[in-house]
Formats: C-alpha cells, structure tokens, sequence
C-alpha cells in the first residue's frame, strides 16, 4: 500500500513538473517573438542615437548559455554571473515595483555644503568676494534654522545616477515618475545590458528623453576604477551642474555596483573644485598673450617620446616632509640624474647644496611671482632653466636661463593660442596631461611626457606627515633659519585622510586629493618606473620605496646633452605679432549681458528657474570649440561655481517657496557678480595679475 502511494506521489509530481514545462515553454514561446521585436527596435534606436553603443552591441559575442527565463508574471529574469541563483525573485515585476517605490518614498541625494568660503578679507578678486557673499548667505540660511529638507523624489529633479542595468525594468518606472535634465546610466556588465535590449524599450526612453530636451548617458561595461574618470570627462563637456544635485539609484547590490558607488561617493567633491573663475581666466588669458608675444618656446605634447631619455634617471622633487629623508640620495646622485625642483623645492634644495636642472612653475598670480624673487636671489635663475604653462606670470620668465613652456588643459589662453595658430595653418598644440592642480603635477607630467621611464619622486606628499611636518624642513614654511621677506603659510587640512605610501596614513584636504587623483590618473596614462619615495600618500602605479631601499644611480650624466634634447622638444610658435583685437573683446562684453539678460527673466517656479538656470549653461557652452572658446573659458568656472548651489537649493527643501527665495537671493548675486566682470573687463580685464603676498 505504502509502495502503490509513493508511486501515485512519483506520478502526480512528474506530471505537475511536465504541466510547469510547458507552462514555462508557452511563457517563453510567448515572450520571444516580442523581445526580438524590441531588441531590433532598440538597436535601431541606438545605431541612431548611440552608435558606438550599437556598435558594441552588433558585435557582442553571446555566450552558449545566454538565456531569459520568463516567470509567471511574465517578465523575464536571467541567471547570475555564477549560475546558482536567477537575478531576480519568481516575481520580478513585485520585486522591481517594491524597489522603486521604496527609492521614490526615500531617496538618496547628493548634497554638497556650500557655507565655507576664503575668509581672508585681504583677498578682494571678485570671484573671492563674491564667493564669500554666497556663503555668508546660506551660513545665516542654515543658522536661521533650515527649512524640511525634500524627503520624497520630486516629479522634476535635475540628475539620475542609476547604478546597475539588470533588465532594465525598473528604469522607464524611474523615468515616468519623474523627469530629469540629466541622466547616467551605469552597468558594467555587459551581458546584463544586451539582455535588457529584449525586455524593455529602450527606443521610446531614449526619444522621449530627447524630446523633453533632456540628455541621456551610458557607461556600459565601464569598470569601478574607470567610472570617475568618464563621468569627469562628460561633466567637463556639459558642466558641473549636471551632477551636482543627484538622485541616486542601487539596482542590484553586486560587487562591481557596490565599487562604483563607493568610488562615486569617495571622490564626489571633484565635481565641486577646480572650475577655474573669472579672475583666473582672464589673468591667464592675459599671461597667455604677454608670453607668447615675448617669442617663448612651446612644447607639442604630441611630440613622440625622446626615446634616448628613458633610461636616463630623473628626480621630480616637491616640498613635502619626505624631502628629507631623500635628502642624502639627492646630494650623492645630483649628477647622475636630471633634477626638477617643483615650486618651492627649489630654496630647499639650495640650502641642501643642491642645483636643479629645471625649476617648474604653474601658478600664475603676481604673489607667486613675488615669491620666487624672495626665495632666492636673481642670479640664482640665470643658472637655471624654467620649465611652466601658458599662463605663468609673463615676468618671471625673464629671470631664467633658458624657459620652454607647454600649454595648461581648460584654459582661455590656452584656446587662444591655438585659434590663433590655426588661422596661421599651424595644427595647434596639444596640452601635457593631467598637469593640474599643483607644481608637482607638472613635473611628473612633464618628464612622462618627454618620455623618461626612470623616475623617482621625492617630497610629492600630497598631505601631512604622522609626524606632524607639512613641508621639508629646509622649506619656506619653516620658521626656522628662514629668511625669506614674506610669511609663507601652508594650505590647511579638512580632516580627510589617504593612504600613506609606507603604511599608516597622511592628513590631506581637497586640493591634495585633487593632485594625488591626477598623479594616479597620469600614470595610468603614461605608466613608468616611478619611485615614491618615504612616507606621503601611496599613489596607485608608482612604487613605494623607503629611503633604506634606495640604490645609489650609475655613473655621472653628460647633462649638458640631456638638457639640449629636451629644449629640442620645444619650437617657437610665431605669436610675437600678435594683438589684443583678435580676443574679440565686445563680443566678450555681450556674452556677459546676454547671460543677466536671461537671468533677470521673472521667475515663479522652481520648473522656471531650473529651465532658466540651463538657457544660461546652454548658451554660454555654445561657445564651446569655436573660434572663441575662450569666452567660454572667462565665464565658466564663475557660472559653475555659482549656478551649482543655484540649483541645490531649488530642489534642497520640501517647500518650493523656501527653495525660491534662496534662488532668488542668490540669483540677485550672480546678476551682481556678472555686472562686475563685465565692468571688470572693460577696464582692466587684460591687465597682468595684481594679486600679491601680504
């Protein structure tokens, strides 16, 4: 009896595993005519909107065990990376639906603190001043008692950052709930985005993004490490402000996912620093001229590698507390290697007994000028040769022995020059990578660029030492046996840390972060055999190195030889005639009142003001890789730098009238601040820096 049971069982469950079969079968049978429909009107779509991502997906290799299961509900789920678990629940659709309604109701944004501004009263650019406006402003906001911050994700809202594809189904939920001027898509699997071209229609996201006027990126199959580096490249091309105030989507928690977020978060604030701003641009612009008319030579980072300077050694020494502890390695191989003093290394290696080679210079204010003739006496330079940029404060290149200079990316001058040396049919320069934001950055670049692979990096910090030390101890900043006229202060910290390249870690602040980032993206770029030497930040691609580890280089250098192949890298580019009515200072003049112009429109919604706030973008970024890309350049980091806590603050509270009069009062600055610059330029807008040391 038990036998003829469990048989009756065995019957009953083979007959209710063939009844699902084919249940599954007809699902599926059902599902696949429509998703091959849509996965050829999506690649249509792309192959018009998109190509290259059409492209990849014309050329995606489909693995032999690709396949779409379809549940009950009809939606289709897809087998994990490891093949022992199906993406989603039995039921996505519940799944995806609950997902999104619980990230609607309780949203992550990105939210940046705009009340910290300069407070040295001394420092009167306008940029400063007016910054300082801002954030005394929302300081008195905030300490006035904030308004209830937005808690459910608006029917408008400026930014998407949807991290993770899967199948897609939850993006046009996302998409008809609210609208955004800006979208990023993320996924770096592949598999799972070509999968999603069968289960949603991507076609009619895509053209009703572009009919509302929105824009729409992907980063498909773009790795964690990777994804910082493009998102900068895109906000470099639109603006800052489409990333500033974002919503951020978690599709799927999945190892790659998770990095990426974590890698967005970490370096968020590099989305926020280093716009450049009026003063800046202009005083560039202006060093730019004075420079190129006073017949210095270029450098074309185009130039291929000097292929005879790989082997050769060279010492890319900055100022910080490590300097000392490379100190006898520098004295004992000062004639074996090429030496590049950054900035203010240079008193300290003279008072080690150390002559550099090159000095190198980025900044461009009158003070910085004022402090090279402090740090050592004039005669001092005419042994010297000056590596720097464009925008270097046109003086200082009388002091040096020989000076070649190479052009500094994102740059008024910088696209100046180039216009002018295209209407003369030269192809224009290329700038040296990744040579911001500090000295030390245009050293390395510098030396990769010109093709040494033998590096080694001494006192390049980027941050405070556990010991306390900021700088060398031989440094300007110290107050010891220091005799220099002015009081030099180093930049202070914001209670942020990296990595210390010998364990441990090191205080650092924003501007350190920002260099240790392009220093790591430089390498990535141009990679090498570069030592980090002693105790700052570790930095991704070079080689930690202890001062004990160090061996002493081979036999002295014929540097006269060295020195000559490098200053052949350079060219004179035939500027000496060149004058200011080529700038097109009227049309600069009307760039600035048509921005107020539009900007004085009557505003009486947050929808307005946010549509308002993106005219101004738009067309000042038409601009953008013209014949006068360099007014793009004189206005840009000061619209930045002000239209992104414009638009924090119209989607910052629940209540639309407190977001308003924030707007408002902040617009009524900006309209200020766009009637000064424009006075600023009429009067004095080509004037030299003036900016100085106290």
């Amino acid at each position: 009896m038990t036998k003829k049971k469990s048989l009756e069982n065995q019957i009953q469950e083979l007959s209710q595993a063939a009844e699902t079969s084919l249940a599954v079968s007809q699902r599926e049978a059902e599902f696949a005519p429509k998703a091959n429909r849509r996965f050829t009107k999506n690649l249509e779509c792309f192959a018009k909107y998109y190509p290259s991502i059409a492209d990849a997906i014309s050329t995606y290799s489909v693995e032999p065990d690709f396949c779409l299961h379809v549940e009950e509900d009809g939606y289709a789920n897809i087998d994990l990376p490891q093949g022992n678990a199906r993406f989603y629940s039995s039921t996505p659709y519940q799944q995806i639906t609950t997902q999104v309604k619980r990230a609607v109701n309780n949203p992550s944004f990105t939210l940046t603190e705009y009340t910290t501004s300069n407070n040295d009263s001394r420092d009167q650019r306008i940029h400063v001043r007016y910054m300082r406006e801002l954030a005394v402003y929302l300081r008195g906001v905030k300490e006035a008692g904030e308004a209830e911050a937005l808690k459910v994700l608006p029917s408008e809202f400026p930014t998407a950052m949807i991290f993770g594809v899967g199948l897609g189904y939850h993006i046009p939920m996302l998409f008809e709930h609210t609208n955004f001027s800006y979208s990023f898509i993320i996924e770096p699997d592949f598999k799972l985005f070509f999968a999603s071209l069968f289960c949603i229609d991507w076609s009619t996201i895509i053209e009703d993004v572009d009919e509302k006027g929105g824009c729409l990126f992907f980063y498909i199959g773009c790795q964690p490490d990777e994804l910082l580096g493009e998102l900068k490249k895109t906000s470099e091309d639109i603006g800052a402000f489409s990333i500033v105030r974002s919503f951020c989507y978690q599709h799927y928690p999945l190892p790659q996912i998770n990095e990426s977020i974590a890698n967005f978060f970490k370096d968020y604030f590099q989305f926020q620093f280093g716009h450049g701003f009026y003063n800046d641009a202009v005083t560039g612009l202006s060093h730019s001229y004075l420079n190129v008319t006073k017949g210095v030579p270029f450098y074309d980072a185009k130039n291929a590698p000097v292929e005879a300077l790989k082997d050769i050694p060279v010492l890319v020494i900055g100022n910080g507390p490590s300097l000392d502890e490379a100190q006898d390695f520098i004295k004992r191989n000062q004639h074996r290697a090429i030496i590049f003093a950054c900035g203010t290394a240079l008193p300290s290696l003279l008072k080690m007994g150390v002559t550099p080679d090159f000095h190198i210079l980025v900044e461009r204010p009158y003070r910085n000028y004022q402090a090279v003739l402090d740090m050592a006496p004039k005669e001092v330079y005419k042994k010297i040769n000056l590596l720097g940029v464009n925008t270097v404060y046109p003086d200082t290149v009388d002091l040096y022995d020989w000076v070649g200079f190479s052009l500094k990316g994102n740059e008024a001058g910088t696209d100046f020059i180039n216009v002018q040396l295209a209407m003369k049919g030269h192809g224009g320069l290329s700038t040296t990578a990744y040579s911001n934001p500090l000295v030390a950055n245009t050293g390395l670049s510098f030396a990769l660029h010109f093709g040494f692979k033998n590096i080694y990096l001494c006192g390049v910090d980027n941050g405070r030492s556990q010991a306390g030390e900021t700088h060398s101890k031989y440094s300007v900043y110290s107050n010891s046996n220091n005799i220099t006229k002015f009081k030099y202060q180093p930049l202070g910290y914001d209670g942020s840390t990296l990595p210390g390249n010998l364990g441990g870690v090191v205080d650092t602040n924003e501007t350190y972060r920002m260099s240790h980032r392009q220093l790591e993206d430089l390498i990535a770029l141009k990679p090498a055999n570069i030592f980090n030497i002693g105790h700052g930040a570790f930095i991704k691609g070079a080689i930690p190195t202890s001062y004990e580890d160090l061996i002493d280089l081979e036999d002295s250098l014929n540097k006269a030889s060295i020195i000559s192949l490098i200053k052949g890298q350079f060219e004179n580019v035939g500027l000496e005639d060149l004058n200011f009515d080529a700038l097109g200072k009227d049309l600069i003049i009307e760039a600035f009142e048509h921005i107020a112009l539009i900007a004085q429109e009557n505003i009486t919604s947050v929808t307005e003001a946010a549509d308002n706030l993106k005219r101004q973008e738009r067309y000042l970024y038409a601009f953008r890789n013209t014949r006068f890309s360099h007014i793009f350049h004189i206005i840009k980091g000061s619209l930045l730098y002000y239209h992104c806590p414009m638009l924090t603050s119209l989607y910052k509270y629940e209540s639309e009238q407190e977001n308003l009069k924030i707007y408002r009062k902040l617009n009524s600055l900006w309209l200020d601040y766009l009637s000064e610059m424009g006075q600023h330029f009429i009067e004095k807008g080509l004037d030299k820096c003036d900016w100085e040391l106290y």
